[in-house]
């Protein structure tokens, strides 16, 4: 993860996602912890947060809610967005590694959004990320994940995507290109974000990420190795629908044990 969602990355980070249904995604969370979450759920620890989109939602909604993220520049803007909305003390923004995170447990739901368990990309990473989680939550806690769909994306490969977008003033240009690296079980992402006024060129950033995808029953045992029981595997954010190999997000829903 080094070398990612540095302070020129966050700098472009809401603009570059401006359109992201934030809202839908935090809809069907919610649905998810209406129909597995067992008992009173109201502390939520939000692991990967990024910006803070989906805490503040959630925190509105009435959830107690802790944000934690590796990116120090990430954790700043969280920590700005929640202040502008008055939203006092409720979400609390933290810098940490999601591989060995330990927060004021116990914690009644943790979440990794937006495919954070993706970067993961080893065995040994992922399962300390699953492991971390349930060190976090309470017996019965729920667990809820984003992630690529292994079936899907083997079915259909990255390839090159470019997007524009106004912000402040600034065209800022996001131009992305992928690698499937089947043999890896992952895809390397290649992303280079240009901000330009006129046709000069302000800054540019560039960067590779590397994002694993997952297959159910790899899920399911690394799961049960971390103290979790897998309850569904669901389409993402249509919750109704089956995981599909004709879309990439899906996502995963467990319980502590």
């Amino acid at each position: 993860m080094t070398g990612i969602f540095n302070d020129s990355h966050a700098a472009t980070y809401d603009t570059v996602y401006a359109e992201k249904n934030y809202a839908a995604e935090c809809e069907a969370v919610g649905k998810l912890i209406a129909k597995f979450g067992r008992g009173d759920i109201r502390k939520m620890l939000d692991v990967g947060c990024g910006t803070g989109r989906h805490a503040v939602i959630f925190a509105e909604l009435g959830f107690n809610v802790t944000g934690v993220d590796q990116s120090e520049a990430m954790v700043a803007r969280a920590r700005e967005r929640a202040a502008q909305q008055k939203l006092v003390g409720n979400p609390q923004f933290l810098s940490g590694d999601m591989r060995n995170f330990a927060g004021q447990a116990p914690f009644d739901v943790a979440l990794m959004n937006f495919n954070v368990i993706g970067y993961m990309t080893s065995n040994d990473d992922a399962l300390n990320a699953f492991a971390a989680a349930r060190k976090n939550l309470r017996p019965d806690g729920l667990f809820i994940a984003d992630f690529w769909y292994g079936p899907a994306v083997a079915a259909d490969p990255p390839g090159e995507n470019t997007r524009e977008f106004d912000s402040e003033g600034l065209r800022v240009i996001r131009a992305s290109s992928g690698r499937h690296l089947s043999d890896r079980q992952c895809c390397e992402i290649s992303v280079k974000v240009t901000r330009q006024s006129g046709e000069r060129v302000i800054d540019e950033a560039v960067e590779t990420h590397s994002v694993r995808y997952f297959f159910p029953l790899e899920l399911e045992l690394m799961l049960r190795i971390s103290g979790l029981r897998l309850m569904a595997i669901t389409g993402f954010p249509d919750i109704d629908a089956p995981a599909s190999a004709r879309k990439w997000a899906a996502a995963m829903v467990a319980i502590a044990v």
